[in-house]
């Protein structure tokens, strides 16, 4: 559940696919990254899909995201947020969406100081991350204090009727919830978009 509080954060600036015209996408899109960047996890709740409210309450979801942000561990800092490519726009039954895939650098600073000679931890906790966000897209700052996380998630974009748009992560991790906010018609169609 935490991955999917967190994935929601995960928006950036950058390349815009060449068939995207949708400038009000484009538009919200900016506005998320601006305030994931500034970590406003109550006005990142205006830009997510309210569907998902219905499954998760909003309080529930903010707190969630404030404690995954800072806990007895570490803090959280997300850095170089950057969209790698927003697809173009698609609509079925009256209801418009889009895939987003966005880059970001997630900074995991340690509260207190990993041991220096303690290389053989270090490289375990690098290897499990590594299992589940990519190989060499993982690695330990020890200057930092920190282990530094490359991702590029994907979100929907969603559109219904006259609303604005409002996202949802693609985490495949958690496909139940997926199904319960998007048909599978979309989330087929979402797919088609490499």
């Amino acid at each position: 559940m935490k991955t999917i509080f967190l994935s929601l954060l995960f928006l950036g600036f950058g390349v815009i696919s060449d068939g995207q015209k949708d400038t009000s996408l484009v538009n919200r899109v900016n506005e998320m990254l601006k305030l994931t960047q500034l970590k406003d996890i109550e006005r990142i709740m205006d830009y997510t899909y309210p569907k998902l409210f219905t499954i998760v309450p909003k309080e529930t979801m903010i707190n969630t995201l404030k404690n995954a942000y800072d806990t007895e561990l570490f803090i959280i800092e997300l850095d170089s947020i950057q969209i790698d490519t927003i697809f173009p726009v698609f609509t079925i039954k009256d209801t418009s969406y889009a895939k987003v895939r966005h880059t970001m650098l997630m900074k995991m600073k340690f509260k207190e100081a990993f041991d220096s000679t303690a290389k053989e931890s270090k490289e375990i906790m690098v290897s499990l991350m590594e299992t589940k966000y990519g190989q060499g897209h993982v690695r330990f700052d020890p200057g930092a204090n920190s282990l530094n996380i490359f991702i590029i998630p994907e979100m929907a974009a969603i559109k219904e009727k006259s609303a604005k748009w409002t996202f949802v992560n693609l985490n495949t991790g958690n496909p139940e919830i997926l199904n319960m906010l998007l048909s599978n018609q979309v989330l087929e169609k979402l797919k088609e978009f490499k």
